[in-house]
């Protein structure tokens, strides 16, 4: 029987989880309905691509095993009671796990300036969305005595109705900071995670909810431990056409050293820009107007990335988000007084510094989307961080 699993999960949405969601987001039941618009199908997307490679079909496969039976019945009441945020970290971590930190953040941006919310509650909203999202997952496996590799056949047959269901204004913003570049079958098979968290941080399981199930055929008394072979064996279909274990662990790892060569290879390509830019800066020099030291404007530059780092890689929870503001508030300060400088410079010195303050940003775009997911951090980072980012991407150009 044909199913949209788009709405499958829509249908899992109450007028009471809907209400949650609103006040989680801090956000009216328009902006609420437009994050979850966009929210819905960007991670099915995700969840898909990631099914598209062995590891990931595998992780997914346990994690909808493991993720608490009476999660999904259950999510409202859950969400919006004592035990909401345990639920969301244990949803991030999952979604962290199937589709890495960088893509989660490029999502939890674009909802965030789409559906015109919070950064930070726009990262919640995706962990309150992961085990609705698993649970469905869940119920199909259930219902169709799916394994790691049927469940991924299954997910790819679905890929039609969740590109219909994305916004076009949502495709465009993610396609634009490179989300779907970031999700592919390729970019998610090369990511080095450990398995996916299960998502049950709600209610313990009862003794019950963790045996095999009795209907279906004796199905979960031998599913679990032949997902290792079923998933080896189905990526030996798809990329070797043939059963050798051996052979697909080799191509695994050449695919691995392969993306750590890329990885080497872009680290290298950035070093050598910077000392590009250096060279240029100092070449500028003799054409600067009097009293302006481009080696000082530089330093001034890392000095800011360095402090704003530092002050973000501290952020584990409210309270020492709190202690970071006064760093953060004296990192932004600097950088105004630095933009004001460097909007005035010939174009001769703009390049250059347009290069090491691109760098400076792909170093704490990611920290920022780290902490930013942390449950009421992003409230109370944001209006700080959010400036400087977009101060930075002014100068970068």
């Amino acid at each position: 029987m044909s199913f949209n699993i788009v709405e499958l999960v829509k249908e899992q949405v109450s007028d009471q989880l809907m209400n949650t969601l609103s006040g989680s987001l801090g956000a009216g039941a328009e902006q609420t309905s437009s994050a979850l618009a966009g929210a819905l199908p960007s991670l099915l997307n995700g969840i898909t691509n990631a099914a598209g490679n062995p590891k990931g079909a595998v992780d997914l496969f346990n994690a909808a095993q493991q993720q608490d039976d009476n999660m999904l019945g259950d999510i409202g009441n859950l969400l919006g009671g004592d035990k909401s945020q345990a639920v969301t970290e244990s949803g991030n971590s999952l979604l962290t796990s199937l589709l890495g930190e960088g893509a989660l953040g490029q999502l939890a941006g674009v909802i965030a300036s789409v559906a015109g919310v919070n950064r930070g509650n726009s990262s919640s909203l995706l962990g309150m969305l992961a085990p609705i999202i698993i649970g469905v997952i869940k119920n199909k496996v259930l219902e169709g005595g799916l394994n790691a590799g049927s469940l991924s056949n299954m997910l790819v047959g679905q890929r039609d109705n969740v590109n219909a269901a994305m916004p076009q204004q949502f495709s465009e913003q993610l396609n634009s900071v490179g989300f779907f570049d970031s999700i592919t079958p390729e970019a998610l098979a090369s990511m080095n995670t450990p398995a996916p968290a299960p998502t049950q941080a709600s209610t313990p399981s009862t003794p019950a909810a963790n045996e095999p199930k009795s209907s279906g055929g004796g199905f979960m008394k031998w599913a679990i431990p032949l997902v290792a072979i079923v998933g080896l064996g189905w990526f030996g279909m798809q990329f070797m056409n043939q059963q050798s274990a051996d052979k697909a662990d080799a191509l695994a790892a050449a695919a691995a050293e392969q993306a750590e060569a890329v990885k080497q290879q872009a680290t290298e390509a950035k070093q050598l820009a910077a000392d590009a830019a250096s060279e240029a800066l100092k070449s500028a020099q003799d054409s600067m107007p009097a009293g302006i030291d481009l080696a000082k404007i530089s330093g001034g530059l890392d000095g800011v990335f360095g402090s704003t780092g530092d002050a973000l890689s501290g952020i584990t929870d409210l309270e020492s988000a709190k202690n970071a503001i006064p760093t953060l508030e004296d990192a932004a300060g600097k950088l105004s007084g630095l933009s004001d400088v460097i909007t005035r410079l010939p174009d001769a010195a703009k390049g250059p510094l347009a290069v090491i303050i691109e760098n400076g940003m792909g170093s704490i775009q990611p920290l920022v989307d780290k902490v930013s997911a942390i449950p009421g951090v992003g409230a109370i980072i944001d209006p700080i961080v959010g400036p400087i980012v977009e101060m930075l991407g002014g100068l970068a150009g």
